[in-house]
């Protein structure tokens, strides 16, 4: 009883033996999942792939030609709309239409004025204090704003105490603010920069904020789980998760830099785009005024491009992310 029988000679059972098992298992090696030798391939692979999603699902994988013929094609679209309502308005103190403005423009880039508005800075001068007052006035507002925001989101109890002056500061008409502004900080180029400042940092501060108080539980659990100390947790964990809000607010937060600057100069100065801007609308001189307008517009579209281009280097991970599931 217990015993096994012997396997007969006629059996059709085949008998198998331990070397046949040994050999057999070498022929067929065990493959590990979790093998590290199998991941450099596989994060290779994967990053092909996201480099093939962009490049050709993407606008960003558009040819140059074909991103210049989608350009032409808008301003077409745009110049078209703009003769239509300039020639529906019928009154070129109004609108002027598309050629006198572009004849108006030419002479300023080569900084000839009309001779009523003789005296007033030239635009090459002009722009040039523009692009300073926004520089200085938007990058303040940064190194105020992302710490700022940082803390307030980080920490329940300096929000409470920020949370409230930001929120009342931002709410408030600045533009009705800036004649008082002006003249109580001696309505030099500093009021200027004050003003620009005061209209891109709460901007700055809000989309911090916001970055850092609803980033990833997972993220501060692996923070946790390592017990990483305070600094570098803020540095290691929360800046690198918030930086996408971050930058958001840095490219609103210039584009409100760029409309302060002008506000700060139509409205009080004399100097710089805005005040050569309304210099030409009290001359009636509409061509001009309009001309100046897209010398502004420019002007924010090539300042625009840097937080842009940062943006782009920083998430392109995202950008693959967000193509991989088809959005």
């Amino acid at each position: 009883m217990g015993t096994v029988p012997p396997e007969q000679p006629g059996s059709d059972q085949p008998s198998v033996s331990s070397a046949t098992l040994e050999n057999e298992e070498e022929a067929e090696p065990r493959i590990d999942s979790h093998d590290s030798r199998v991941k450099p391939e596989d994060e290779r692979l994967q990053s092909q792939k996201d480099d093939a999603l962009l490049e050709t699902v993407d606008f960003r994988g558009f040819s140059i030609w074909a991103r210049i013929g989608i350009f032409l094609a808008s301003f077409t679209v745009f110049l078209v709309l703009w003769q239509v309502i300039a020639s529906l308005s019928n009154n070129s103190l109004i609108v002027s239409t598309p050629l006198p403005v572009f004849q108006a423009l030419v002479k300023l880039l080569g900084n000839k004025i009309p001779p009523a508005a003789t005296g007033i800075q030239l635009p090459d001068a002009a722009a040039a204090q523009t692009l300073e007052i926004i520089l200085i006035g938007f990058g303040l507002g940064a190194v105020v704003g992302v710490p700022v925001g940082i803390v307030a989101g980080r920490w329940s109890f300096a929000e409470s105490i920020i949370d409230p002056w930001v929120s009342a500061t931002y709410s408030i008409p600045i533009v009705a603010l800036i004649p008082v502004l002006y003249y109580a900080l001696g309505g030099s180029l500093f009021a200027d920069v004050f003003i620009t400042f005061l209209l891109s940092v709460f901007t700055i501060i809000v989309n911090t904020q916001n970055g850092v108080k609803y980033m990833s539980s997972s993220l501060a659990e692996v923070g946790k789980s390592f017990r990483a100390s305070e600094f570098q947790f803020l540095s290691k964990v929360v800046l690198p998760a918030s930086l996408p809000d971050i930058v958001t607010g840095l490219r609103i937060g210039i584009g409100r830099a760029i409309l302060g600057a002008i506000l700060a100069e139509a409205l009080l100065s004399e100097n710089g785009l805005g005040g050569i801007m309304m210099t030409f609308q009290a001359l009636y001189d509409t061509p001009y005024m309009m001309a100046t307008v897209i010398i502004i517009a420019v002007l924010g579209i090539v300042v625009l491009q840097v937080p842009k281009a940062l943006e782009n280097h920083l998430f392109r991970w995202k950008e693959s992310e967000r193509l991989s599931r088809g959005l």
